[in-house]
């Protein structure tokens, strides 16, 4: 199951069902803020990794730090959670062993050392990555050497055994890939004999390696890259007000406790710009300067690029010019968002107008207008020097998807202000306002016949176009055309050849020239046989159309299934509460399914809140997977057996926003590409019945002789 995207500001008791989740509880800015940022630089990083991680650590042992004395607990989970201390909570009451480990993570990260939380069943310690530092040597988020024997994805991989785990790590260790450290070595009284004091670092080192070769290794969690990937975000650590201000003061540089009107670069893009600077510094010595600079402004890129354009061309230069330019360029554009349409900055609408622009996210998953604008100039296409077009490009999808009509003189006067094409403004204009029209029609097809078999007998179609309310907001659907029954022979031949009736039916009506969305409702059994995107209407039928499925009996459920439906509406609420960015989806894996009673013991306990993804496919088990639908109004599953499922699951969670249109994108490419090439959301099946479709279903249950067309009341919607 990946991990959610928390909010900041909600330190909470740690589920221990969740160990990645730890990582949401090493903040290294509230643990530099308490504990102060004197540490290696970037050039004794770049000398000696172990002496660097000795630097940190020596630093912590002069905080002074009481042991408490607490356990913890990781065989079998048996305490569901347990209590995580702040920093500044540690100052005074002190940690315990994962505590301490946290801290000393937080610590590390802060000086660009990558950590790992290991965690055994009744203690927890550190390790350190001896292969470079963060930015040097991980810029991307991608495993280190010898990654693939410990973990996966940061987490330790379950398929191996225990003593596989403890033995690949400590073969590692002693490689001097990674380094075990002791973390209650750091503070008074640790568990190594009564009354006994803090370790030296190499003494914690040794006690690190001995604890893990004795100790039973129950998983390991790599911290940096939940936070590089925005899986786990820290949390805003709480802050007791009985300290005093001056801590803080005394725990940041004086070089970064400037403050300023003008708006900064987000992480991501200071991490992008400090890799460039250091790139560009082996031939441009005069900046070195600028290297630990963390915070970056507009005037700060101003000076910078007025140094680049004295400098001597190269490489590495042009490199950070052209980034300095992107990023400065991003600024703008994020001030004159701020200033002009604020509301159409919404997760959501960030996300599809970032998607719109790059071709990928790469692992990273931005927060807030800032980190959306500084990965649309670092995942700019090549032929995008400065990142400009991208940047114009993300404006207008940003502004169509809030329904904000860019045809404004201020919107102009900005294009021209800040250099923009009005002429490639407009071009992008039109083909922003035609995609979005497009996605306010569908034709829906509801397919029917005996439940017994594969293949329905008859179809019904309906023509809905999707209304705003100016006044309220609120869109509705309205059908504004319907066709009566069709029938048809129980096969995918006869199938189709009602799908292609259809298609000429709506295609005669007024005003439609093309049509962009399909969506098909049919039977359980026919969703697990047959694939509606590859029906033959001419052409397939999903070459020209997102093609959308539904649980056909959602409008009229069989009485043993009515009481699974209820729950659709209360799922689809909790994806939007939660997380309608990356979606509040729990993947089950195949043996859980398997398990009969478990699994429906979970069920009953809504363990799985949102959507469900299944990791196996439900073949043979058709009334199984008839009561997940009844349930589920998003089901995934894979058609055949997968072997690697975290890039599909990573990429659910990067395409949410985009979904389910993006399946039919994904089974387009795999038409044409060879197997090893194919998209990871082709190798899924999903239903997909959205708010839009359930208010149909109940429409249709209040009027089994037909629902309202246009001159009648319409469907109602999400607000």
């Amino acid at each position: 199951m990946t991990g959610p995207e928390h909010a900041a500001g909600r330190w909470e008791k740690w589920k221990k069902t969740e160990p990645a989740r730890l990582s949401s509880y090493v903040n290294p800015e509230a643990v530099a803020r308490r504990f102060g940022s004197l540490g290696p630089t970037h050039a004794q990083r770049s000398a000696d990794l172990r002496h660097a991680v000795r630097q940190v650590y020596d630093h912590v042992v002069g905080q002074k730090l009481p042991y408490e004395t607490a356990t913890i607990d990781s065989t079998g989970f048996h305490e569901a959670e347990q209590v995580i201390r702040p920093p500044a909570a540690m100052m005074t009451e002190g940690g315990n062993c994962l505590e301490l480990s946290l801290l000393f993570a937080g610590m590390c990260i802060r000086h660009k050392l990558r950590p790992l939380v290991v965690l055994l069943d009744d203690h927890a310690l550190a390790a350190v990555w001896l292969g470079g530092d963060l930015d040097a040597a991980w810029p991307h988020g991608r495993p280190a050497p010898g990654d693939h024997l410990i973990m996966s994805q940061g987490v330790a991989n379950q398929k191996l055994s225990v003593v596989d785990l403890r033995g690949n790590l400590l073969r590692l260790v002693e490689q001097g890939t990674y380094l075990l450290v002791e973390c209650t070595g750091f503070a008074h009284s640790g568990d190594f004999g009564a009354g006994a004091g803090q370790l030296t670092f190499e003494q914690a080192v040794a006690a690190g390696a001995d604890r893990v070769a004795r100790g039973n290794l129950t998983n390991v969690v790599d911290i940096a890259f939940h936070h590089r990937h925005g899986l786990y975000r820290p949390y805003a650590a709480p802050e007791p007000s009985f300290l005093p201000d001056t801590a803080a003061a005394e725990a940041v540089p004086e070089s970064e406790t400037e403050t300023t009107q003008d708006p900064q670069l987000s992480p991501i893009g200071s991490r992008a710009l400090a890799a460039a600077l250091r790139s560009a510094a082996e031939t441009l010595p005069q900046l070195n300067a600028l290297l630990d600079r963390s915070r970056w402004s507009r005037p700060d890129l101003g000076r910078l690029l007025d140094s680049l354009g004295a400098a001597p061309p190269g490489p590495e230069r042009d490199h950070l010019l052209c980034l300095a330019q992107g990023l400065d360029h991003a600024v703008d554009v994020g001030s004159f968002i701020t200033a002009w349409m604020p509301r159409a900055a919404t997760a959501v609408g960030l996300r599809r107008a970032l998607l719109a622009c790059v071709s990928g996210l790469g692992g990273v998953t931005p927060q807030g207008l800032s980190e959306h604008l500084d990965t649309v100039v670092l995942r700019r296409p090549v032929t995008d020097v400065d990142g400009r077009a991208s940047l114009l490009g993300f404006v207008l999808r940003l502004a169509t998807e809030a329904g904000i009509d860019t045809d404004n003189p201020e919107f102009d006067a900005w294009c021209q202000q800040s250099g923009y094409d009005i002429g490639e403004a407009n071009a992008l204009r039109q083909k922003a306002m035609a995609q979005a029209r497009a996605r306010h029609r569908r034709l829906l097809i509801h397919l029917r016949g005996d439940p017994a078999r594969d293949w329905p007998e008859e179809g019904r179609a309906w023509l809905l176009d999707e209304m705003t309310d100016d006044t309220t907001g609120r869109t509705t659907e309205k059908a504004t055309a319907e066709h009566p029954s069709l029938r048809c022979a129980p096969s995918a031949d006869g199938v189709a050849a009602l799908l292609d009736e259809v298609l000429d039916w709506v295609h005669d009506l007024p005003d439609i020239t093309l049509l962009h969305r399909v969506d098909i409702a049919m039977p359980a059994r026919t969703l697990l046989c047959w694939r509606a995107e590859e029906a033959d209407v001419g052409s397939r039928l999903g070459a020209h159309h997102d093609v959308v499925l539904h649980w056909g009996d959602r409008m009229h459920p069989p009485q043993h299934l009515r009481g699974l439906a209820r729950a659709a509406r209360y799922r689809l609420y909790h994806i939007d509460v939660q997380d309608q960015v990356s979606g509040c989806l729990d993947w089950v894996a195949a043996d859980m399914v398997d398990n009969q009673s478990a699994f429906e013991e979970n069920l009953r306990k809504d363990v799985y809140p949102g959507a469900l993804g299944l990791r196996s496919a439900p073949i043979g088990q058709e009334d199984l997977f008839e009561a997940l639908l009844a349930q589920f109004p998003i089901l995934l599953w894979p058609e055949r057996a997968v072997s690697a499922w975290v890039p599909i699951e990573e990429t659910v969670r990067e395409q949410w926003v985009n979904l389910p249109g993006g399946f039919t994108t994904a089974y387009k490419t795999a038409w044409s590409c060879p197997e090893d090439e194919v998209p990871p959301l082709a190798r899924l099946r999903a239903v997909w019945d959205d708010h839009h479709w359930l208010t149909f279903c109940r429409t249709i249950g209040r009027h089994r002789a037909g629902i309202a067309l246009a001159d009648s009341a319409g469907l109602g919607g999400q607000p």
